[in-house]
């Protein structure tokens, strides 16, 4: 298993996009949207743009982290 990454197109960083998988190359083809932990927009991506970090253990709470961080925002 490991987490689809993307990468951010603000800052050209590897991002995790949340998503647990074996392989990509299963996904279908449509466009996915992500909000990103490094500058907190959403993206826009296909598996095209995507890779699989293998294991992912390092990404798993990025985008929970990313996503409480947003809620509290709009709480606000």
């Amino acid at each position: 298993m490991g987490i689809i990454m993307i990468n951010c197109p603000a800052t050209g960083h590897g991002v995790s996009t949340g998503i647990e998988v074996c392989a990509t190359d299963q996904l279908p083809i449509v466009t996915a949207t992500t909000v990103c932990p490094e500058c907190g927009r959403m993206h826009q991506w296909t598996k095209n743009d995507a890779w699989l970090a293998s294991g992912g253990e390092q990404y798993r709470g990025a985008q929970i982290r990313s996503e409480q961080s947003l809620r509290l925002v709009n709480s606000e």
